[in-house]
Parts: C-alpha cells; structure tokens; sequence
C-alpha cells in the first residue's frame, strides 16, 4: 500500500473544497445584476446579458412593466452571483477596499429567472436584480475581483 505524503492529501481535499464552497455561496444568493434603471431607461446595461421574455425573445424595451416580464436570461460571459438585496435599500459597503478574492459567479448560458426585483440606489435610479432558479452546480464558478 502506497502512502501519500499529508501535503499532498490536504492539496487534494482544498481542491475539492474550492468548486463545493462556490456552490455553497451561491445557494445563499443566485441573484445577478442585468444593469441600471434610471429615469432615461437603461443606465448603464451590463455586457453580456441578454433579457428574455416567455416567448424566449429578447426584452428591447427598458421599462419596469417589461422588465418584470423576464423568464430567461442569456449569459455570454460569466455574471457575479450576489445576494439578493430585493427591492429594499442597498447595504452600505465598507469604507476601504477589500483585498481581491474568489467570488462566485454563473457561466454562459441560458438561466432561467425567477423574479425580477429594482433595488433602490442612493443617488437615485434603480438596480435591476436577476433571481435566479435552478442554476446546475456545474455552471458554478469562482472568479477573482
């Protein structure tokens, strides 16, 4: 019987810890960001993330009736999965930067949404919260910011 020196046994487990904690975080919020809402519409849009309706077609328009309308929304780069804020205020954040870390975030694709929530911004407009639902554990993924 071979013996594997405990280096390498704790390398092993913290590999497999790594994705496990990713899915762990993002089952406490699988919320994304699809952009901002202000008064003169979209302000700005993310990148990379497509709205679409119940008929699978893109949502053009940027309006809160219409935006609430989304079911899916298509990924072309992976999106920061957040906790969701809801339509509540925004949390103050902290006053200095945080050394950069591994975040969990969704990759490309197709997700489904479950609601969508306009959290209000302090300085005015709006957020445009993605819920979403049954995300595969295998679309998980870390990121550093």
């Amino acid at each position: 019987m071979q013996r594997f020196p405990t280096l390498s046994v704790l390398a092993c487990a913290l590999a497999l810890a790594a994705p496990l904690s990713a899915v762990a975080q993002a089952s406490d919020g699988q919320c994304i960001l699809a952009g901002r809402l202000g008064d003169a519409g979209w302000a700005p849009r993310m990148a990379g993330v497509q709205l679409l309706g119940q008929d699978g077609k893109a949502v053009t328009r940027a309006d809160k009736q219409s935006l609430a309308g989304v079911k899916q929304v298509r990924l072309s780069a992976p999106a920061l999965l957040s906790r969701c804020d809801g339509n509540g205020e925004l949390a103050q954040g902290p006053e200095s930067a945080e050394p950069k870390s591994a975040v969990p975030a969704v990759g490309p694709g197709v997700v489904n949404v479950e609601s969508v929530a306009f959290p209000k911004l302090r300085r005015g407009g709006e957020l445009v919260e993605l819920k979403l639902s049954g995300v595969p554990a295998e679309r998980v993924t870390l990121l550093t910011r």
